[in-house]
């Protein structure tokens, strides 16, 4: 018996289409979506700091020009304003240690503090000299506030502050490295007289700074720190800057730039909580290389993190919510034509608390999205378990290899009968 050609391809044909279905599928997972308007029938404003609640990751709080301090329960979908009378703020923080507080800075009004997940908020400027607070940070129980005129601390949850110095220097972004009795601390700036570098160190309280040198480089501004939570006794210390992404492994002595990603400026560097090897860098490059870039380990590597941004991206804030699998959240502005919006992604390969992630194919395109008011994409769905994206190709692909298999042996057979039905 022989098996016609229709016959033979036809679990070809049903395999394949298998498979390009699950591509298909697959591919629309790594898209960036838009998030809900900031103001139904209103352009969205721009977004500077994104912060999501530790203990409810659907509550986000995002810092805003014009809007003031936004409030979000569900994951961006819907926004209400949080601060009355606050029309500007360029950073808002949830404190890792208490999960309920958070922080804001504002442009002209000084510093404030919720107890509970930003329904409500208290102003907390006592000692600052300069209300302009463009940097938080958060750890141990102390405070960091960089500000347009230098460096303050509070070690009273924001009660009192205390200048560290630095006044002639506009702070973009302040870490803390904690240590016992005396913590390693960051400034970096991004304007004002600063003759030898913009990155600052100082060991402890004393308010005695340093600029970092070495193979940092001394012109590079610096607009965001970031320190691995889960790093060990001596967690690794990221700046982004003009010149690119820099990592210190040891409290800040030595820098080292990170390779494979664009030559461009990065405004935000983002370390997963739960594991310091998945590393995400913001861009908001002027030469079409902005963008969301990550890197799964520890900055050897990177790709770009899905399509669907506005061609050519500003990227101005960037955040992570620990959901299953997890979700990226980030803005966008256009100053060109003043454009902008929000937008978030499923990250199935960032590990979160109780799960772990799995590797998937970054996107390397960007597909162009216009914002638009009053556009709400789909709430992040919780998925119910870790299944990896991949999974999916891999049945595909078993199933075809094992139809060809099946059918190269029936074919093999048909052979060996018709070769037997002619010998003599």
């Amino acid at each position: 018996m022989k098996l016609s050609r229709h016959t033979l391809l036809t679990p070809i044909t049903l395999a394949a289409g298998l498979l390009a279905t699950v591509v298909v599928a697959s591919a629309a997972d790594t898209s960036w979506t838009l998030t809900g308007a900031q103001q139904a029938g209103t352009p969205d404003r721009p977004v500077w700091s994104i912060a999501v609640a530790p203990a409810h990751p659907s509550v986000l709080l995002a810092a805003t020009q014009g809007r003031g301090v936004l409030r979000s329960t569900d994951s961006g979908a819907s926004w209400s304003p949080a601060i009355t009378g606050i029309d500007s703020a360029w950073v808002v923080r949830f404190d890792p240690l208490q999960p309920a507080t958070a922080y804001a800075g504002t442009q002209a009004d000084g510093f404030y503090k919720s107890v509970d997940e930003g329904k409500t908020w208290v102003a907390q400027s006592h000692g600052l000299n300069s209300m302009d607070v463009r940097s938080i940070a958060a750890d141990s129980g102390l405070l960091l506030a960089g500000t347009a005129h230098g460096v303050y601390y509070s070690s009273d949850g924001a009660g009192s502050w205390h200048s560290l110095g630095l006044e002639a220097l506009n702070i973009a972004a302040v870490a803390v490295l904690p240590r016992a009795n005396n913590p390693t601390l960051f400034a970096g700036a991004d304007n004002g007289a600063a003759p030898s570098g913009f990155l600052l160190k100082s060991d402890g309280l004393g308010g005695s700074w340093a600029v970092v040198k070495g193979t940092f480089p001394g012109d590079a501004v610096v607009a965001s720190l970031a320190v691995a939570s889960a790093g060990g006794t001596e967690p690794p210390v990221l700046a982004g800057t003009s010149q690119g992404v820099f990592r210190s492994d040891d409290r800040g002595v030595t820098w080292s730039p990170l390779a494979g990603l664009p030559t461009t400026d990065f405004n935000i560097v983002l370390v997963n909580p739960a594991n310091p090897d998945q590393i995400y860098a913001g861009s908001d490059g002027d030469q079409g290389n902005g963008g969301v870039f990550r890197s799964l380990d520890r900055g050897a590597s990177w790709g770009t993190l899905g399509g669907g941004l506005p061609l050519k991206p500003r990227i101005t804030a960037l955040a992570l919510q620990p959901l299953n699998p997890a979700q990226v959240v980030a803005a966008t502005w256009n100053p060109t034509d003043g454009a902008a919006g929000g937008y978030r992604i499923a990250d199935p390969a960032a590990t979160v608390a109780g799960v772990t992630g799995t590797a998937v194919p970054s996107a390397s395109s960007h597909t162009s999205a216009t914002p638009h008011p009053g556009a709400a994409g789909p709430l992040p769905v919780r998925r119910s378990s870790g299944t990896p994206g991949y999974a999916t190709y891999a049945v595909a692909l078993a199933a075809l290899l094992a139809l060809g298999g099946v059918i190269l042996a029936r074919r093999w057979r048909v052979r060996r009968e018709d070769q037997n039905s002619f010998r003599p």
